[in-house]
């Protein structure tokens, strides 16, 4: 289906960017005080959690017990009928589709806030049902000012009296409501300093605590929310906020050095939360923040998150248009190697597994164009074990190395995994092959793919009624160290 360059935003679309950068930004404010006498608080006698406050690195609820805030965040209600061929959801329905997820906490974000915005109306149709919403289903709901801007008063900047202005407002409405936790501002971008970004927002965290005394603040930091290590040596001066990473695959490979360096090292002594990550693999369904695999990015997230359960996330985006979203335009659940059906599983408690060890040609019949050894043989790619002891690998000299799998019955095929390489090596994976599906029709191409550079690579198929599935290689590696030679871990087949 067709898109436009625009709806390849994360965030959101650069129609609703630009139109955000329009406004007059530095008018001066009238403050908002208190909510007005018609706002649709919800009365803390109707929260049934509660309240969550900041002990040590640890977020805890009045009990003392640790509370792993670990959710989804849904579209801004304001964003919600702006694509024209998704065929939106009611946020309403994303929340209860989010709680019966096991969802124990909502981010929602707020997006569309100026100098001028109508907060009291804003309020009663953007926000407050939500929280009445997250009231009734028993779970906690972040309101998130999602301001994607730099700061301060430069031009284009966002001033502090803006973030001020939405706080003195929603501060006092929500402020007394133990289901309610405030992201003070999503990411702020430059300058980037800590510092400065300290001086910036320290103020506004004072003003919230004027009609907020108890309500947990979760902290963004400069460069879309990836320093928060500034906090360790000089913490926003207050005793109930916890600080936020926003992590993605450009970042790099998630491995324990990594992320560690990026937030877990801080968690260690300062309450963190990964309040947006997500990934899909390349296509029109991530852009070149969230292009990744669940093999090669969700799975190892995961069991650093695992091991680390005081440190809260919520996934990015329980949605079928921000990117990377968890629903096709359909709103099917994207599996295999999308992240939908890996979070929603995560959040159920089920293992974390690859969805190349569980797939629907597990035990297929196989055959080879060559094998380099007897203990490489074609029925590998089909056995779920994504370890280099579970490679096929096509001989020397085979110029197209090529793996025809036949079904015992046919399958309508939605993706096929291709996992290639050896260790961590880029330079040991497919380069250059297709996939191409066998019906009563005869044989068609699905992809042809060049160039490629991922251990994991999903391939849309979509195509019903598929007895054989042939995977044929053209150039097996970039490696000018290695043989020249296929190595494939796994030909995964998803069917739907």
């Amino acid at each position: 289906m067709h898109r436009s360059s625009s709806h390849a935003r994360r965030r959101w679309p650069l129609a609703v960017a630009s139109a955000l950068a329009a406004v007059a930004l530095s008018v001066p404010l009238a403050a908002h005080a208190a909510a007005g006498p018609d706002s649709a608080a919800v009365s803390p006698a109707a929260a049934a959690l509660p309240a969550l406050q900041v002990d040590g690195n640890r977020i805890v609820d009045a009990n003392g017990q640790d509370v792993a805030l670990r959710g989804v965040s849904v579209l801004a209600p304001e964003q919600n009928d702006l694509c024209e061929y998704c065929n939106a959801r009611p946020t309403s329905e994303l929340i209860d589709v989010a709680v019966d997820w096991n969802s124990r906490v909502i981010r929602l974000p707020v997006t569309e806030i100026g100098a001028t915005t109508d907060l009291a109306a804003y309020d009663a149709e953007y926000i407050a049902p939500y929280v009445a919403q997250a009231v009734e289903r028993g779970v906690y709901i972040i309101i998130d000012l999602h301001l994607v801007r730099n700061y301060g008063d430069a031009a284009g900047a966002v001033p502090r009296s803006t973030v001020e202005r939405f706080w003195d407002y929603i501060a006092p409405v929500y402020g007394s409501n133990p289901n309610v936790v405030f992201e003070v501002f999503n990411e702020p971008i430059s300058p980037a300093s800590w510092s400065t970004w300290k001086d910036y927002i320290q103020p506004v965290v004072d003003g919230i605590r004027t009609a907020a005394p108890d309500t947990l603040l979760l902290m963004g930091s400069p460069q879309w929310s990836t320093m928060l290590n500034g906090a360790l040596t000089d913490p926003i001066v207050d005793d109930n906020t916890a600080y936020v990473y926003h992590l993605y695959p450009n970042q790099g490979a998630p491995t324990t050095a990594l992320l560690d360096q990026k937030f877990g090292t801080a968690a260690q002594t300062l309450p963190v939360v990964v309040s947006e990550f997500g990934w899909n693999p390349p296509g029109e369904f991530s852009d070149s923040i969230t292009a990744g695999t669940t093999t090669n990015w969700g799975v190892p997230f995961r069991t650093y998150m695992d091991a680390r359960p005081w440190i809260g996330w919520q996934a990015w985006i329980l949605d079928n248009f921000w990117k990377p979203q968890m629903f096709d335009y359909d709103w099917n659940v994207l599996a295999g190697e999308h992240q939908g059906q890996f979070v929603k599983d995560w959040l159920a408690g089920a293992p974390n597994t690859s969805p190349c060890a569980d797939h629907d040609a597990i035990g297929a019949s196989v055959q080879v164009s060559s094998q380099n050894s007897a203990s490489t043989p074609g029925a590998k790619v089909v056995d779920g074990d994504c370890s280099d002891a579970g490679r096929w690998l096509s001989a020397v000299g085979d110029a197209t190395p090529t793996a025809t799998l036949t079904f015992a019955q046919p399958l309508d095929v939605a993706s096929v995994g291709v996992y290639s390489g050896y260790g961590t090596s880029t330079g040991t994976v497919l380069v250059d092959f297709s996939v191409q599906a066998h019906t009563a029709a005869g044989w068609q191409t699905v992809q042809a793919v060049t160039g490629n550079t991922q251990g994991a690579r999903e391939i849309a198929v979509g195509v019903a009624g598929v007895d054989q599935l042939r995977l044929v290689v053209t150039n097996p590696s970039a490696s000018t160290t290695e043989a020249k030679i296929a190595r494939v871990h796994e030909i995964a087949v998803h069917i739907g």
